[in-house]
């Protein structure tokens, strides 16, 4: 602000980028804690969804129909991890190599 930036270069250019990293540790926390409950929330209380196919299969004694759940439940969660890895390495581009993830 001394040497003479308007407020919004001062967010733009500085406070968001600032905060950009303290956002990105949030995305990746709630995602994790968000991908549990929904799979909890589908085990427990609706008749569609990967979660309710694993209990299914568990009580029908399927278990490679089971395994095969679980299967795809982790390659999306490792599909959208990655994607936020990528997002995050483009937003960040500034903090390459200087961070170690």
């Amino acid at each position: 602000r001394t040497l003479g930036a308007s407020p919004w270069f001062l967010v733009l250019r500085v406070a968001i980028p600032a905060a950009l990293p303290q956002v990105f540790v949030g995305l990746f926390m709630g995602l994790g804690a968000a991908f549990s409950t929904l799979v909890v929330a589908e085990m427990l209380g609706v008749k569609a969804g990967l979660g309710w196919y694993l209990t299914w299969a568990q009580g029908w004694a399927a278990y490679p129909n089971m395994y095969a759940a679980l299967i795809v439940m982790a390659l999306l969660f490792s599909g959208v991890i990655t994607l936020l890895f990528v997002l995050r390495d483009r937003v960040l581009s500034w903090q390459k190599g200087v961070v170690k993830w």
